[in-house]
């Protein structure tokens, strides 16, 4: 079954927060699934973990094939049921003071990926514009970390 999943969203941040947001494994742990080897560099390999998944494994294994900042982000993106990898690619373009975000995942999938990955898209997106709408979290001292700078 084919997955073409193609959407796009308007946050109201700069298009380099937007792009921390997606190259950043800490910023990454909080919008989409955790990863604690994710490098924004091409060819890294990296995983997404996901407990909370039914019926899922909890990870998908991922590497990066294109990167140019901070305009374009491609990766590979393999679950287990899947006949190969998936390819996502998402691209930020300014738009007025803020940014918009065109995300596109395709490749070969069963059905059920098809289903989830279209609804799942859906949930991340609102927690990527939660995560990018949050007030800083500083450190204990009010020394503000990298990732707040974003």
């Amino acid at each position: 079954m084919r997955l073409d999943v193609s959407m796009e969203e308007t946050f109201p941040v700069p298009v380099t927060r937007v792009w921390h947001a997606l190259t950043d494994s800490r910023m990454i742990s909080r919008w989409l699934m955790t990863t604690d080897d994710f490098r924004a560099e091409v060819g890294a390999r990296f995983t997404l973990h996901d407990e909370t998944q039914d019926g899922c494994r909890g990870h998908v294994e991922c590497q990066v094939l294109e990167l140019s900042p901070p305009d374009r982000i491609v990766w590979s993106w393999s679950n287990a049921d899947d006949p190969g990898p998936t390819r996502l690619v998402i691209e930020l373009e300014a738009h007025g003071e803020g940014t918009r975000m065109t995300l596109r995942h395709t490749g070969e999938a069963d059905e059920r990926t098809v289903t989830g990955t279209t609804a799942g898209w859906i949930v991340k997106l609102g927690q990527l514009s939660e995560a990018l709408l949050a007030p800083p979290a500083s450190m204990a001292d009010g020394r503000v970390t990298d990732v707040d700078r974003g």
